[in-house]
């Protein structure tokens, strides 16, 4: 088996299928079904050329480690890792999350998903909304360009004054994080891209009583959401974006991240 595919969402189910149609074989484990794509036992490992998973690793239910991993697969094979998190350095291991081209093609996947998840929420073109992204990130940048595109009216939180000045070259007005009490209560739409406590309860009490708040921050988050749903207010998470808005594109990015790890390997 040339590709093992362990574990991941909608994203690593479309790199199968491209991977297959490159005439790759592949397989899957702990993981449901992929239409065309064999699902393996844990032997196959033995023969593997390549694994693509999630890091952590997620199998059955149990824990496996990237060295546990590395165990039973050829000497020779490698183990693609996807995720935030990054597996302590193992020459065997690509941290394809490492990747910049990846990272800033993610940002701009997430982007588009928390978009289209705004406009599922909302009544209301987003063109006619004040918008307030939090955070100027790879995630926070695309998508102020892309409300900006839109025709919304963005502003930009960023503790960073060159952040700031970004948004603002961009066509976004800008703000310090800490005054982001002063502009809240005139923002429809909030997107919070921050991986910390920055829309708490005393804040949350000057949002406008209909604003859609959206966190696609990673764990701590930044939105408290007990305290919002306390006010009455419309707040929730979007975890995983391009899994669920964009798979076939996200799994896309990933293959090209793949391709440039390789052609590292055989450079070196």
């Amino acid at each position: 088996m040339e590709y093992v595919i362990i574990g991941g969402d909608g994203r690593l189910a479309h790199l199968a299928r491209l991977l297959k149609t490159r005439g790759g074989s592949v397989g899957t484990l702990f993981r449901e079904t992929v239409p065309g794509v064999p699902a393996l036992g844990l032997e196959a490992l033995s023969t593997a050329r390549a694994v693509v998973a999630n890091y952590p690793l997620k199998t059955d239910g149990s824990k496996m480690t990237f060295e546990e991993l590395l165990t039973l697969l050829p000497e020779n094979a490698r183990v693609f890792a996807c995720g935030p998190k990054h597996p302590d350095f193992n020459p065997r291991v690509a941290d394809l999350f490492a990747d910049e081209s990846l990272l800033v093609e993610n940002a701009a996947l997430t982007a588009e998903g928390a978009i289209a998840a705004a406009m599922s929420a909302s009544e209301t073109a987003i063109a006619e909304l004040r918008c307030l992204v939090i955070g100027w990130g790879r995630i926070g940048r695309a998508l102020t360009e892309r409300l900006v595109a839109l025709g919304a009216k963005a502003t930009v939180a960023s503790r960073s004054e060159s952040g700031r000045n970004r948004a603002v070259e961009r066509g976004a007005e800008a703000v310090p994080t800490g005054e982001i009490g002063r502009v809240l209560s005139d923002c429809d739409l909030v997107f919070n891209t921050a991986p910390g406590s920055v829309l708490g309860g005393s804040v949350l009490e000057r949002a406008a009583p209909d604003a859609l708040l959206i966190d696609l921050a990673s764990p701590p988050y930044g939105i408290d959401l007990a305290a919002a749903w306390s006010l009455g207010l419309r707040a929730w998470r979007e975890p995983a974006l391009p899994g669920r808005y964009c798979p076939r594109s996200a799994a896309r990015a990933i293959l090209r991240a793949m391709d440039r790890a390789e052609r590292g390997v055989r450079h070196e």
